[in-house]
């Protein structure tokens, strides 16, 4: 007898870093562009440490995502002194209206080995695979309620217009044994127009306990009567690397808790053995895949499952 519960299948890596000058290809993101077309972001580490986004064409047909362009090059590193001067990661595209945006963080390295990142958006040309800042600076950031960072990533526009982000803010910078270490959770905020938000106070997932310090990227697609939530989350049973959590919720506010059914785990050898992270949820066809990194934050690439039930 089935038990109708559900996993994610894992169908192998997508890419894997290639291009000469750039490690590791992490945070893919996509964005429907025609039949079974889709635009893919995703970000690569260049000679100098700092983050860059390339986009490409994939095709997403019977259970099988390939990409059929050349990457390119499409935001680097901002300005000195800009938010992005240190990097630019690929977050979520957004479609409203007649426009597709990408957000995106943007990094800063802090002394003595510290960091910031907040979000800044761009206008993407699918047809042309380019991108325009909107702005200089970010459209979310530190503030009274997120005094380190402000890191959106999942995101969904509801009937009446108003604009929902489930994001990344720092909550504390510990220094253990010579080694500095951030604690971050994820929370929620609310737009009219995606520029401008107000942020909640209380966190979305509760830490699993004193151990557990971070969370990294929720991805949120809302199903039927519910909201679900994927997401990266450590340090859990003594191993200090990502693992995935899932959490559901009717409200997209409150949230409940079930990172055993979040159908996906490490694998017992490969490259996403040691670690699995940063995923993005997304449906075609009546389908649900997911994107996800792997070992050393996507420096063995990203691949990409498929939602089964058993």
């Amino acid at each position: 007898m089935k038990s109708n519960k559900l996993f994610w299948n894992k169908k192998g890596r997508i890419l894997e870093p290639n291009k000469k000058g750039f490690t590791h290809c992490s945070h893919p993101t996509v964005t429907h562009f025609k039949n079974n077309i889709f635009l893919i972001a995703f970000t690569q580490r260049d000679e100098n440490k700092r983050s860059n986004i390339f986009m490409a064409y994939i095709e997403v047909n019977d259970m099988q995502i390939e990409i059929i362009s050349e990457p390119k090059l499409v935001l680097k590193p901002g300005d000195y002194g800009h938010f992005d001067s240190d990097g630019a990661i690929s977050s979520s595209f957004v479609k409203h209206k007649d426009k597709t945006y990408l957000y995106y963080v943007g990094w800063q390295n802090l002394p003595p080995a510290l960091w910031t990142g907040n979000t800044g958006r761009v206008v993407v040309d699918l047809e042309n695979l380019s991108l325009k800042k909107e702005f200089a600076g970010p459209v979310f950031s530190m503030d009274k309620n997120n005094p380190i960072f402000a890191a959106a990533t999942g995101f969904y526009i509801d009937k009446n217009e108003v604009w929902h982000t489930w994001y990344l803010s720092g909550l504390k910078w510990e220094n253990i044994k010579n080694e500095w270490k951030l604690r971050y959770a994820i929370f929620h905020a609310t737009s009219t127009d995606g520029i401008d938000w107000n942020s909640d106070k209380e966190q979305c997932i509760p830490f699993l306990d004193d151990k557990e310090y971070a969370f990294g990227r929720p991805s949120v697609i809302k199903d039927d009567d519910y909201f679900h939530m994927w997401y990266g989350h450590r340090e859990v049973n003594g191993i200090d690397k990502y693992r995935m959590g899932y959490s559901k919720s009717k409200d997209g506010l409150s949230w409940l808790r079930d990172d055993k059914n979040s159908g996906i785990t490490v694998s017992e050898k490969g490259w996403d053995s040691e670690m699995i992270c940063y995923p993005f949820v997304f449906s075609h066809n009546g389908s649900k895949f997911m994107l996800y990194n792997g070992n050393d934050y996507g420096l063995t690439g990203f691949g990409y499952a498929v939602q089964e039930i058993i």
